[in-house]
């Protein structure tokens, strides 16, 4: 039966199909030809990449999975689990990555709270009449026999996985899931991937014996019978929440696998379409990628010594390293959260943000800008997609946009001029093996050349002696991103704008991508801040008035120190500046 060939860029067999229950999420942002190859796991990149180890554990739940497989399946108790976490620095006498001191820190916080909560919820179950549930060791997938002949997608086989921490009654009536979620726990997930996660465990038989242990115990692979029931539950590792997210019995399993997640893995396994973005860092047909554009020598740096593995880079990367490499990589690389509410200044940035966007989505078939557009009817009180104002921050928010409405670019944009709303840009240092990626706030064209505006808001205003490139490095990607082609314009027609929104005023300032003056001081400025982040092996703590609102300052250490002793004033305006009028 004939099937879509394999993209260029692949070696191997196509015949073998393994998905994962993750793979039933919708991520509009994820590349279909990169998840049509990435699960098809005897398909390897052509030519092939050797294997670069990574200097510091990147998985944040690894050391959590590895402490509780020596609980469950080895009979540790907590304390020696987390004194072993300590002094082995989480690889357990093991082979792999050591984790920073803030993880090790945050898996053994993480660890108490997880081994309380399943506790608690066997109280409740018992309480309900169902049985007690044991960890299962073994993992559960579902696989169908191998046909002689491969179907529409060009498959023989099929493989249904899923990820988290494993449970079942010893009769094998009841099978549970725990899936642990960096922040809070979900109240909820799409019916694709739920769908998904039921149908592993009404049906899934047991595979891959645990990492610890010759044997795993007898009551990790003993699996009598189709269990009557399957609970999912989500576990908040920040603060230690549990939500049950499904409880369901097979038929409805059943039900549910052919409305949501069957669909969802068809288009896994036959989408198409190319997408470049972060999907790029891991995919296999990459070298022969002819969307992904290629800008090698954007900012002259140098690979790094030893070679690392693939990488994204953007702007916030680079402004977040240059902070603080602890918390770019605890925050950006890990994902920890401590819940920490963000100031008031982002808040109404994001809401600003949103309503911007809102306004410029509908008008990017018809532009014609937001000058004769309302604001919110209450500027006391209003809110734009998530994210909700009021009072005094509220009034702030609505004069911001009141001064951009004298500024929109797109006001007596022509109809046939193209307009983009937060568009991913993305481009490819084959030198470095990095993936640079952007997400301007607005893109439109304009004469032949493409215009890139950011937007920010701010109770301050800018500073004479301040480079503005510096204090905002996403303007000088988006230069060097402009002047090396990734929009496919000339560059001499294209510039990157910068709009910094006030109460009461507002300041537009223009970095023409065509003057060599402007992209040579992107670059030093980009080459400044990434090389040491590519460089980077420790992500060692650096201190300072950024601490305050570090997600994961509750677990490194030098970081709550710094929080707690210093005074909290606001710093000063820089000495001797003026500012631009």
């Amino acid at each position: 039966m004939p099937h879509q060939p394999m993209p260029p860029g692949v070696a191997g067999q196509s015949w073998l199909v393994r998905v994962s229950t993750t793979r039933a999420r919708t991520d509009p942002a994820s590349c279909p030809t990169h998840v049509r190859t990435a699960v098809r796991p005897l398909l390897v990149p052509d030519p092939p990449l050797p294997f670069r180890s990574s200097p510091l554990q990147e998985f944040g739940l690894g050391p959590l999975f590895d402490s509780l497989d020596l609980m469950e399946h080895r009979g540790w108790p907590i304390e020696r689990v987390i004194s072993e976490l300590r002094r082995t620095h989480g690889v357990f006498g093991g082979r792999g990555p050591i984790a920073h001191p803030a993880l090790l820190t945050w898996t053994a916080e993480t660890l108490e709270r997880f081994t309380s909560a399943r506790a608690a919820e066997q109280v409740t179950a018992r309480d309900a009449g169902l049985p007690f549930t044991e960890p299962v060791g073994a993992e559960w997938s579902v696989r169908t026999a191998r046909q002689p002949e491969a179907d529409a997608r060009g498959a023989r086989q099929y493989e249904h996985t899923v990820w988290g921490r494993r449970y079942a009654s010893a009769d094998g009536s009841v099978r549970d899931l725990w899936l642990p979620s960096l922040g809070r726990a979900k109240p909820d997930r799409s019916d694709a991937e739920k769908a998904a996660i039921a149908h592993v465990l009404a049906l899934g038989e047991p595979g891959a014996r645990p990492r610890w242990g010759d044997a795993p115990p007898e009551h990790a692979t003993r699996l009598v019978r189709t269990p009557d029931r399957v609970r999912v539950f989500d576990f908040g590792c920040a603060d230690g929440g549990t939500q049950l997210l499904l409880d369901w019995n097979q038929e409805d399993v059943e039900r549910q696998f052919a409305e949501h997640a069957a669909p969802a893995f068809h288009e896994s396994a036959t989408g198409t379409a190319v997408r470049p973005g972060s999907s790029c860092v891991d995919c296999k047909a990459l070298n022969a990628c002819t969307d992904l554009h290629r800008a090698p020598g954007l900012w002259g740096g140098s690979p790094s010594v030893p070679t690392r593995k693939r990488r994204t880079v953007s702007a916030w990367d680079l402004r977040l390293h240059a902070e603080c490499p602890a918390e770019y990589h605890l925050t950006r690389h890990l994902h920890l959260n401590s819940l920490q509410e963000e100031g008031e200044g982002a808040s109404r940035g994001r809401a600003v943000d949103a309503w911007l966007n809102e306004r410029h989505r509908s008008d990017a078939r018809n532009p014609r800008g937001c000058r004769n557009l309302p604001g919110p009817a209450d500027p006391g009180l209003w809110s734009a997609g998530e994210h909700r104002l009021e009072g005094d921050l509220a009034r702030q928010g609505a004069a911001m946009l009141r001064e951009h409405r004298a500024l929109c670019p797109l006001d007596g944009l022509g109809r046939d001029e193209r307009v983009l709303v937060q568009e991913r840009v993305t481009a490819y240092i084959p030198e470095l093996d990095v993936v640079v990626i952007a997400d301007p706030d607005l893109l439109h064209t304009r004469s032949g050349g493409w215009i890139w505006r950011e937007t920010k808001t701010s109770t301050s205003r800018l500073w004479e002696r301040e480079s503005l490139m510096q204090r905002y490095p996403q303007l000088a990607l988006g230069v060097l991103l402009l002047a090396a082609g990734a929009m496919g314009a000339d560059a001499r027609r294209s510039w990157v704008e910068f709009e910094l929104l006030n109460e009461d005023d507002s300041t537009l300032e223009r970095l023409d991508c065509g003057r060599a003056e402007v992209v040579d001081e992107a670059r030093d400025i980009v080459a400044g801040l990434a090389q040491p982040l590519l460089d980077d092996t420790t992500y060692e703590p650096r201190t300072g008035r950024h601490c305050h609102s570090c997600r994961a300052r509750p677990w490194c250490a030098p970081g709550s120190t710094y929080g707690s002793e210093c005074d909290s004033t606001p710093a000063p305006p820089p000495e001797g500046g003026a500012p631009r009028v």
